[in-house]
This record gives structure tokens, sequence and C-alpha cells, in this order.
């Protein structure tokens, strides 16, 4: 008796498997709904991100031809920026080093080449070469400090032109040496930054991918 009662209870296979099959129908459409939504938002994403990529991307591309594949102590690529730790480059009386020649050159090739480049080099509008120092709250000591971190940008500049005098001849306009205060709490002031500044190619070629996603 208790069988059979049971045996009511539960649904044939047919039914079940239809259910089964209307569950899975509506969780496709949920699903799809849901990445349709994504795609909205990620498309219009990529195409902001994509250019500066592409750009960093060929900036990469020539740091690892001239500096090889594997990562060189004390130098990256970061957020646009070229990061070289000060130490490699200058002396304790803040002068340029004998055996930082040799990247110096290097890095002036990968300036040359990434502003030779049709694609790289029409979205560059400048390169700020700039050392950095602590900002405190002495502004005689501030002063100080601007003045002898804005020479060693200049000296920094010089001798990359004097190690390859094509750069200065032309593409000399592009680059301008800086002094870049940061927090005395800062860690990173003992970097030097090639800071890749895009111009408006790479602003022109952003509002074009994003045409389509306003109409």
């Amino acid at each position: 008796m208790k069988f059979e009662s049971l045996k009511e209870a539960v649904l044939p296979p047919g039914p079940i498997l239809a259910l089964t099959l209307i569950g899975l129908l509506l969780l496709s459409a949920v699903l799809y709904y849901r990445a349709i939504e994504i795609q909205r938002f990620l498309e219009p994403a990529l195409a902001l991100s994509q250019p500066r990529n592409e750009v960093a991307e060929d900036f990469n591309q020539l740091l690892v031809r001239e500096f090889g594949r594997d990562s060189v102590t004390g130098i990256r690529f970061v957020m646009g920026s070229i990061l070289v730790d000060e130490s490699m480059l200058f002396t304790a009386d803040h002068q340029i080093k004998e055996t930082a020649q040799d990247m110096l050159r290097k890095l002036s090739r990968v300036f040359t080449s990434a502003l030779s480049e049709k694609h790289s080099g029409s979205y560059v509008d400048l390169i700020l070469v700039s050392t950095r120092y602590p900002l405190g709250s002495d502004i005689v000591v501030n002063a100080g400090l601007r003045r002898r971190t804005q020479h060693q940008s200049e000296l920094l500049l010089e001798s990359m032109y004097r190690l390859d005098p094509a750069l200065e001849k032309n593409f000399g306009h592009y680059f301008i040496p800086a002094a870049l205060p940061v927090p005395s709490s800062e860690k990173t002031a003992n970097l030097v930054e090639f800071r890749i500044v895009p111009g408006e190619m790479l602003h022109i070629e952003v509002l074009t991918r994003l045409r389509k996603y306003v109409k």
C-alpha cells in the first residue's frame, strides 16, 4: 500500500525531462542576457584602452629588442613610463656614471625607433625626462633639491644626445627635462622616469573607436 502511494507521488520520467529542459533553456537565456550586458560594457572599455595598450606594446617590444627578454634589474616599463633606478645612472656626486652609457645608448635607440615608426610616433606628444626629489616642509631645502634634480635631468638628456646625436637632431623637440617633486614618504623618489605623454592622435583614435557605441 505504501509502495503504491509512493509510486503515485513520483513524477514519470517524461515530465521530469521536460521540466529539466525548460530550466536549462531559462538558464541559458539568463546567461545570454548577462553576457550581452557585459559585452556592452567591455567593448567601450576596450576601445578606450586598446590604442594606449598598442603604443605600450610597441615600446615593450623595442625594450626587449635592445635589452633582451630577461628582465633587467633597475629598469622597467610601467603605465606609459620607463623607470630606471637612479643608482644605475648617477654617481654619489650626481654625475653620469661611465657604466650608464651603454644603457643610455640603448634607451636612445628605443626612442629613436619608436618615434620613427608611423604608428607609435604619431601617438607621442612629449617625453618627460624627469628625476625625482622628496618634497619636504623646508622651502629652502626644496629649492636646492629642485635645482639639483633639474640639473640631473638636463645632464641625463645631454648625455643621451651626445651618445646618439640623431636623437636630438630628429626628435629633440619631443624631450623635456624636468624635476619631479614627490611626497617625502614616497618610495619611488630614487627613480628616473621617462614619461611618454600621449598626443592628440591617440585621443582621436579613442574617440573614433567609441563612435559606434554612442549611436
